[in-house]
């Protein structure tokens, strides 16, 4: 059976600190200038719904190269996030590469060794996907103080600003890891495998992790355009909060009940001022 489509995503902004000048990755050949160390700049990041500056995996990909073109080599490396959210490394030629954090961070487990493509084993950390999304699309908020008398006559006053928020109930999220596995599907389940430290592990992430490091960050989402977003750099997502209201007392419920291999993550989320970017 093909895994249901992934059509939302949710990122949320994560500092990747740099470990020094050629020290965040190394690439190996068999012949010619070698080792290649690469350098990731010092930023905040999102992962793939970002523009250029800021999205990480590109970002990668352009230290990768530009290391490989400082070092006098002629491979071009691609890194590029698949309709499964997993991101796949390829190179004009054959290499080696260590397991640094930035490929920990992009959900790879194991180093790419002697390949000339290499796909990671998780989805990247950070990042959710969801394959169903029930709204009532972005509804203005806003604040008033008034009534209306007994002749029908209002009063009050309106401050003249308003914001958008919508509840949003994402649905057919796999109960855990496990769960997640004996579906053979692609989305990220609720929770992690346990024991693990939210928001700061390596592995499969989950929804409970996007939760412990949303408070107060502008996340990017991808509402039912997450595969145009893949490639395109004119489509938009929403620049969104999360309220720590929902993060403090998420509403979680079974898909149908008594079945515990689906449960709905029912979420409000208010868009921001500047409501939506692009990958440009």
């Amino acid at each position: 059976m093909t895994a249901p489509t992934l059509t939302s995503a949710l990122a949320v902004p994560f500092l990747f600190t740099s470990l020094g000048v050629g020290a965040d990755l190394t690439v190996v050949f068999a012949a010619g200038p070698s080792p290649v160390g690469v350098t990731v700049a010092t930023n905040y990041y999102w992962m793939q719904l970002a523009s250029s500056s800021n999205e990480f995996i590109r970002v990668v990909e352009a230290a990768i190269n530009s290391a490989m073109v400082g070092a006098g080599r002629a491979e071009v490396f691609t890194l590029t996030m698949g309709a499964d959210s997993r991101v796949t490394i390829s190179a004009t030629g054959t290499f080696t590469m260590t397991l640094g954090v930035p490929l920990l961070l992009m959900g790879f487990t194991t180093q790419p060794l002697n390949v000339t493509t290499a796909t990671a084993t998780n989805p990247p950390q950070h990042f959710a996907t969801f394959i169903q999304r029930v709204s009532a699309d972005w509804t203005p908020k806003t604040a008033v103080a008034g009534g209306e008398n007994l002749a029908g006559v209002g009063y009050g006053v309106y401050v003249g600003t308003y914001r958008e928020e919508d509840d949003i109930a994402f649905g057919f999220i796999p109960r855990d890891a496990t769960q997640r596995t004996s579906l053979a599907v692609n989305q990220t389940p609720w929770q992690p495998a346990y024991g693990v430290t939210l928001g700061n592990h390596a592995g499969l992430w989950s929804c409970r992790d996007i939760l412990a490091e949303a408070g107060g960050e502008v996340c990017h989402a991808a509402l039912g355009n997450f595969q145009t977003l893949l490639t395109s750099t004119t489509a938009t997502y929403d620049n969104v909060t999360l309220p720590f209201s929902e993060i403090a007392s998420p509403r979680k419920d079974r898909q149908r009940e008594g079945w515990d291999a689906y449960f709905v993550w029912t979420v409000r989320l208010i868009r921001q001022s500047t409501q939506t970017g692009t990958r440009a």
